[in-house]
């Protein structure tokens, strides 16, 4: 066998010893999903995370219709709400444009500008 495929092979010689299980964390994750970025990731590990088009911004997006700055994302305790603060073409959430604060849970889909993006929770298996 090719030793570049054994390296890939993953053997569990002992199934009943080892309990997987999901555990949520604190942390968030932007994925873009549109083509002029496609792939492109950002951490949401801050109390607040600003997104817009200058470099001061935690994620910075170079499209023309998302404002300097867009919207912000905030963990408070470890849940997630997007805002708006004051973009000239909106944010939305899901399709539809968000008008206050708007709590986010995994999967959304944030649009600003052309620019699409998902919200995800980071996770980790812990071993029992």
């Amino acid at each position: 066998m090719d030793s570049r495929l054994e390296q890939l092979n993953t053997v569990i010689t002992d199934n009943k010893k080892i309990q997987i299980s999901s555990l949520v964390i604190s942390k968030g994750i932007l994925l873009v999903l549109s083509p002029n970025f496609f792939g492109a990731t950002s951490i949401l590990n801050d109390t607040q995370h600003l997104i817009g088009r200058t470099k001061e911004c935690n994620f910075t997006i170079n499209d023309n219709l998302v404002s300097k700055r867009h919207c912000v994302i905030t963990n408070e305790d470890g849940k997630f709400f997007l805002e708006d603060v004051g973009s000239r073409n909106g944010t939305f959430l899901n399709g539809k444009p968000i008008k206050k604060k708007s709590a986010l849970f995994y999967g959304d889909k944030i649009t600003v500008g052309e620019t699409i993006m998902r919200f995800y929770l980071e996770e980790k298996l812990d071993r029992k």
